[in-house]
């Protein structure tokens, strides 16, 4: 039993309020001495500093003392102390257990001035409730709580509180009615749903506030949420399918879209649904990322292994690197058991390696994959020789990646033949330079080195083919049979080809031309002369005859059939300038006397006009030196009926061609004597 001195002793090593409290019972029990207890209580309550120090207190002063107006002090003072809405309500709970209403209520009346969101309020109302049995106070501060709400939430969550707090029904369903106009996603309206069914098994109410939600949501991605919640909470499967489909018609995305086929899948197992909803994803998609992830994700839930196979292979299309193509391959071979498939992009895959790694990866998936033996021996090889050469490779592969038109990277072709003997590499490489051409000249070049290093004819027959699409006039044709008769030196193709042109030919000059190409290219006179034929028939006129006759001379060397057609363009001359020009190409071209001679004849029957007259008596002279055809010619002249306006002129012409003085000063008298 301790001694007063020894408690005096405690009581000036006392540091904290849990020393004063244990002193102070200490005291009562060994002293019964109240007094020096409630004083060491008081001392306590002049260094304490927060609520729960006060409450320690007051219970001490309640239970150990008696002293219930102490006690009510030290709550009061505590109240000073509160931190926050919790501290007071642990306060108040203090007040009502230890007995002291009217406390409890001066502090849970403080206690509102702490809440801050509506947790506190509903807290606060909830422990009014339990604590002083007093529901006017405890809806006074819930009705607080409710001015604080401002999201569903928040709606939701005082709803609760009012069920659970005072079973008040008709109450929580006005709270839920105000939760609704607060709801801005699925998941709200959702959740508010649930909270109808949870508490009232209001199925046709829950059902209403899930039709306001449709009505409500613009989102498709928040229509599909609220779908879900009704699959899992309103049960109702038609229903939800008829917001699925309502949300699939509001998206934009392609990532949106699969969401919406992954949740069919996870609350329907609905395969066809998910599919018809992945399929409307691709049309979204543009590149090899979203392609595979479409891919990867409809086969795991549908299975359908040919729609993302052809997923798998749109996104092949869209890429030129060698290791996304090698990883469409392993899909299509592993996932989609599409073997064909995975050799198509294994192929692709290879003219895209940049890399010695590259290569590596594509060489080992086609050693894994292929069942083509000569492939594999293929692949093993360029293996081999990039392991042997790997300096040389490392310097062509640099080349490559900087090469940048079809004669750059053809040249590297050649030096990889010559160097290494590697045809795979090489045949990549020509395929690139194939791909960087663009003018017909380019093609034909490469074609040439194609046949030159690897002889492959079916692939420069393909070439040329192309071209041969494309080529828009004659110079073009020519080349690319130079090149054909090069390489393949295919006579028949070539036929074939000009025979093409010969079916556009419209013009005399188209069939001329054509003559000559056929005699230069093929020496095929037969054809020819069909040609040459084809262009008589086509001429019309002057320029079209003598044209087609100077042809047959040059090309045939048939003097007899160039006459022929002289002839016809004779009778096409109507006046001298059309003589001038078929006699000028007659002379030059056949240096034929008897022709020359024909034509001047016929020429001297149709002139009429003195200066016609001239130019054929000069014409004579010059070309058939006939001094007296020339003379009786310049006579019709001086006969002609526009003799007096022309005979100075003709004077000159017969002193200057003729040199006969004689008549040219007689004739110019004649002139004075008329202007006299």
């Amino acid at each position: 039993m301790a001694t007063k001195e020894e408690l005096e002793t405690k009581a000036e090593e006392c540091q904290v309020t849990e020393d004063y409290i244990e002193l102070a019972q200490e005291v009562v029990n060994e002293l019964s001495d109240k007094d020096w207890a409630t004083s060491l209580i008081e001392e306590a309550a002049e260094w304490a500093e927060t609520a729960d120090e006060f409450m320690a207190l007051a219970k001490c002063a309640s239970e150990v003392l008696e002293n219930k107006e102490k006690s009510n002090e030290c709550l009061l003072q505590a109240r000073n102390y509160c931190m926050n809405a919790q501290e007071f309500v642990n306060l108040g709970k203090a007040a009502s257990d230890l007995g002291d209403a009217e406390a409890a209520q001066e502090i849970f009346a403080a206690a509102q001035g702490k809440c801050v969101k509506v947790k506190d309020f509903l807290d606060l109302s909830k422990s009014i409730n339990a604590a002083l049995s007093d529901p006017d106070l405890a809806k006074e501060t819930a009705n607080k709580a409710l001015e604080k709400c401002s999201t569903s939430a928040d709606y939701i969550e005082y709803a609760q509180s009012v069920i659970d707090v005072f079973d008040d029904k008709d109450w929580a369903r006005e709270v839920y009615d105000k939760a609704i106009e607060a709801c801005k996603t699925g998941e709200d309206f959702g959740v508010i749903a649930k909270g109808v069914l949870d508490n009232f098994a209001d199925k046709n109410l829950a059902k209403s506030i899930y039709e306001k939600a449709e009505n409500a949501l613009d989102s498709g991605v928040e229509l599909i949420k609220l779908a879900e919640s009704a699959v899992a909470d309103l049960e109702d499967e038609e229903y939800a399918k008829a917001i699925y489909k309502k949300a699939e018609g509001k998206l934009e995305s392609g990532d949106d879209l699969m969401k919406l086929a992954e949740s069919l899948m996870s609350k329907f197992n609905a395969k066809d649904l998910a599919l018809s909803v992945y399929k409307t994803a691709e049309t979204k998609f543009s590149d090899y990322a979203n392609f595979v992830k479409l891919a990867q994700a409809a086969f795991k839930d549908t299975g359908d292994a040919d729609f993302a196979g052809g997923v798998y292979k749109k996104a092949a299309g869209t890429s030129q690197h060698s290791g996304e193509l090698v990883a469409v391959a392993m899909a299509l071979a592993d996932e989609i058991n599409d073997k064909q498939g995975a050799f198509d992009e294994l192929k692709r895959a290879e003219r895209f390696v940049k890399t010695a790694d590259d290569f590596k990866k594509t060489a080992d998936a086609v050693i894994k994959y292929a069942d083509d033996q000569q492939w594999i021996d293929a692949v093993n090889d360029q293996l081999e020789k990039r392991e042997t050469h790997k300096d040389l490779y490392r310097e062509f592969i640099r080349r490559e990646q900087e090469s940048e038109t079809s004669k750059s990277i053809s040249v590297l072709a050649h030096e990889v033949i010559e160097k290494t003997a590697d045809t795979h590499y090489a045949r990549k490489l020509y395929q690139k330079a194939e791909g960087f051409c663009t003018y017909s000249p380019e093609y034909l070049d490469v074609a040439t080195a194609i046949y030159a290093d690897l002889n492959e004819t079916d692939w420069v027959r393909a070439i040329y083919e192309k071209q041969l699409e494309k080529c828009d006039d004659t110079n073009k044709v020519n080349n690319l049979v130079d090149g054909i008769t090069a390489t393949l030196n295919d006579t028949e193709w070539v036929k074939k080809i000009y025979s093409g042109l010969e079916e556009r030919c419209e013009k005399e000059t188209d069939f001329i031309k054509l003559a000559r190409i056929v005699t230069a290219k093929l020496g095929d006179q037969d054809w020819s002369k069909n040609l040459l034929g084809s262009a008589e028939e086509k001429s019309q006129d002057l320029f079209g005859y003598i044209t087609v006759a100077g042809a047959v001379f040059d090309i045939m060397s048939d003097k007899e059939w160039a006459i022929s057609i002289y002839n016809k363009a004779e009778a096409k001359c109507h006046n001298r300038d059309d003589y001038a020009n078929l006699i000028s190409i007659v002379v030059k071209q056949t240096g034929d006397n008897d022709l020359l001679r024909q034509m001047l004849s016929s020429a001297e029957n149709k002139f009429s006009e003195t200066r016609d007259f001239i130019y054929l008596a000069e014409s004579i002279l010059r070309h058939l030196g006939d001094n007296a055809w020339s003379r009786r010619v310049y006579a019709k002249a001086e006969q002609a009926s526009d003799i007096n306006t022309r005979m100075f002129e003709l004077a000159t012409s017969i002193a200057n061609k003729l040199d006969d003085g004689k008549w040219a000063l007689c004739l110019r008298r004649k002139w004075l004597s008329a202007q006299g």
